[in-house]
This record gives structure tokens, sequence and C-alpha cells, in this order.
């Protein structure tokens, strides 16, 4: 079904204004009609309606032009002064439009309508009268009581009133349709960075848990084969303590898969990493990270605070990750025989210290990967820092801050 076109505003007007117009001449008409309408000057009903056809043709087209020609000549048209408050309302739709639109000032717009409406009730004033005839001067004399002009005066300035607040209202609802659309795109916005945040922080964790073990595996099954040839015995005992270590990246990657799980039906769709291990666990993680790297052939000093400080999950998560990640990076792009790892509690903050005097594998130019970012990332979120980088004498440095409690 075609959909129906939607008639502009001027037309739309004009056809109000014919309708409205229609109606006011048929009364008249019928009033006229009877034995019981004498009004003094029949001809100032005729004048306000065409002047009410003309108010509401134009009232949103030229709202400002309409409200100063209204004021002004308005009341010069009516061929005697206001008989009643019927014909203030070409005044009245003039003085709404004009403020509701904003082309006048409703102060202004209040004192040019009240003097208008002050003018209609004076006996004598100049006309416009056709074909024009000398009039005689203007002399203050009303026409009306003063409850009546007092009521003509409060219908003009109700009429102006009524304009300004419905503007106010206007205004006011596109600027809260500006702001919920700036709110809709905002929360869209962030649902997005919510999204993104998750992955990344899933994607840390993966990497974290999975990279330590992985690497340890294949530095062991490399250096089997290495020494293979003199030592027959070698591939088998790498090949069991793989297995060992295999067993174990599949059981903390099945912990964080349960935690996933856990998350997603717990927020409903948004998984959120639980921290693992808890503060508690951290020396022990610490120690088993240390095991494997010996394992691996490197020699690890690790040095931890006795009696571990009580610290919070998040806290000790990320102390337990950075410290598999430098070592992990260790393994990956360092020659060096031996680590240094040492962990010591500062009163509100843990200082993390791992360094390898090196030197570095040939082929590593620079550590810049998704490691070194990683590790600043949980920093970041456990309210600490991190700081890596080469020792100047061929070696390579992690330090990190981590808060005890995380805010």
């Amino acid at each position: 079904m075609p959909q129906l076109t939607r008639l502009p505003v001027w037309a739309q007007d004009l056809a109000t204004a014919l309708a409205a117009g229609l109606v006011w001449f048929a009364v008249i008409t019928v009033m006229e009609s009877g034995d019981y309408w004498y009004p003094r000057t029949p001809e100032s009903y005729r004048v306000a309606g065409l002047w009410i056809v003309l108010t509401l043709a134009l009232r949103r087209v030229l709202p400002g032009p309409l409200f100063w020609a209204t004021a002004m000549l308005y009341p010069l048209a009516l061929p005697w002064t206001m008989q009643t408050p019927f014909e203030l309302l070409p005044l009245l739709v003039a003085g709404f439009a004009a403020t509701r639109s904003g082309a006048v000032p409703w102060a202004l717009a209040g004192l040019a309508g009240g003097l208008s409406a002050f003018a209609m009730q004076l006996w004598s004033r100049p006309h416009l009268t056709f074909p024009p005839t000398p009039f005689s001067p203007l002399w203050i004399g009303l026409g009306r009581s003063p409850s009546d002009v007092l009521l003509a005066l409060a219908l003009v300035l109700g009429a102006v009133a009524a304009g300004y607040f419905f503007r106010r209202l206007a205004v006011t609802s596109e600027r809260l349709r500006e702001r919920n659309a700036e709110l809709q795109a905002l929360q869209a916005e962030l649902a997005e960075r919510a999204v993104l945040a998750e992955r990344t922080r899933i994607a840390r964790e993966l990497h974290d848990v999975v990279a330590h073990h992985m690497s340890a595996i294949v530095v062991r099954a490399q250096a089997a084969d290495r020494v293979a040839a003199n030592q027959p015995e070698a591939p088998a005992e790498a090949v069991r303590w793989i297995s060992d270590e295999g067993k174990q990246a599949l059981t903390a990657m099945r912990s964080v898969v349960q935690v996933l799980r856990r998350g997603t039906e717990a927020d409903g769709g948004t998984a959120a990493l639980a921290p693992t291990p808890d503060g508690t666990r951290a020396p022990d993680e610490l120690r088993a990270a240390a095991r494997r790297l010996r394992d691996a052939g490197r020699d690890v000093d690790l040095s931890l605070p006795r009696p571990w400080p009580t610290t919070g999950a998040e806290s000790g998560l990320a102390v337990v990750r950075i410290t598999q990640e430098a070592l992990t990076n260790v393994l990956l792009h360092s020659l060096a025989p031996d680590v240094t790892v040492t962990v010591t509690d500062d009163a509100a903050d843990l200082r993390l210290r791992v360094h390898d005097p090196g030197p570095s594998l040939p082929s590593a130019e620079g550590r810049q990967g998704h490691g070194l970012t990683s590790m600043r990332e949980r920093a970041l979120a456990a309210g600490g820092e991190l700081t890596a980088g080469p020792d100047g004498r061929g070696g390579w440095t992690v330090e990190a801050r981590i808060p005890r409690e995380t805010a």
C-alpha cells in the first residue's frame, strides 16, 4: 500500500485557515439571518474573520512579520471599538505564534500585544476605511468598562505566555532527544569497549596460563633432541616430563574454561574471569613456575617473603602471572643459565623483580610483543605499575609494583 505524502507546513496551515474561516462566516451568516443578533457594527466580525484566516495561514511561515502587522494594523482595521472578546482572536493567534516560534521576544511581544489590545478598547481612533475618509482626531476614551479592558489584556498576555512556555517545552524536549541520542551512542560505545576489554582479559589469561607451560615443554623437547645422540635416556625422560607438564597445562586450561563458564552463566553472557590462584596460593604457584624453568635447564634463584603477606586475590594473581610471563620470556629470548626472582613486601605493596644476566638470543630483536603488553596490562589492572628493559650489561630486568589490596 503506497504511503501517503504529508503536506508541507504552509499547505497544512492554509487548509486550517480556510476551514476556520468557513466556520466563522457560516456562523455569522446564520446569526444575521435570525431575529436575536443585532451587533452595533457587523463589519467588525467580518474583518476579524478575514484576519483570523490570515493569521492561521501565516502563523508558522511568517510568525514575526505577521505579529507586527497584526499588532499595528488590526486595531486600525476594526470599524469600531471592540465589541466582544472574539475579536481578539487574530491578536491571540499572532502573539502565540510569535513567541512559540521565537521570532519575537516574549517581553516585547507582551508589550506590543497589550498596547494593541488596549487600542482596540478606545472609542475614537484612526481606522482603515475603504474608500478612505477623513477621521476625527484620536482622543483617549475607553469604549468599554475597565474589567473588559483587563480581560482583553489578560487574554493577550496569556496567549503570549502560552507561546513562550510551549517554546521552552519544545526546546527542552529537543535537548532531551539529543541527549538521549548521545547517551544511546555512548551506551553502545561503552558496551563495545566492555566486550573488547573482556576479550583482552580472556586473551591475556589464556596467554599467561598456556604460554608458560608450552614454552617449557618446547624448550625441554628441544634440549632432549640435542643430547639424544650422547644420552639415549634423555628423550624418554623428556617425554615423561612433557607428559606431566602437559597434564598440568590441561588442568590450568580447564580451570580457566570453568571460570569463563561460571562467569558467563552468572553475568548472562559476559564472561568475567575470577582471580585464580588466590593470594594464599601465590607462593606455591611461584615455586611451581620456578621448578618448570629449572626442569627446562635454567637455574632459578627464588626469594619470597616469609611469611607470605596477606594479599587480595587479584594482587596475588598479578604477581604470579607476571612472574610466569617473565620466566617464559627468559626461555624464549635469553641464553642466561640462571635467573633471579625476588618478591619483597613493602608495607602496602609487593615488589617483584625478575632479572636474567643474558646474553639474549641472536634471533631475538628486543622483547616487544604480547608478553610485555600483557604484563603491563595486568599490573595496571591490579592498581600497580611495571617496567621492563635491558639492564645495560646484556641482561634484562622486569620490575613491578603491585598493591597488596587492589581497589
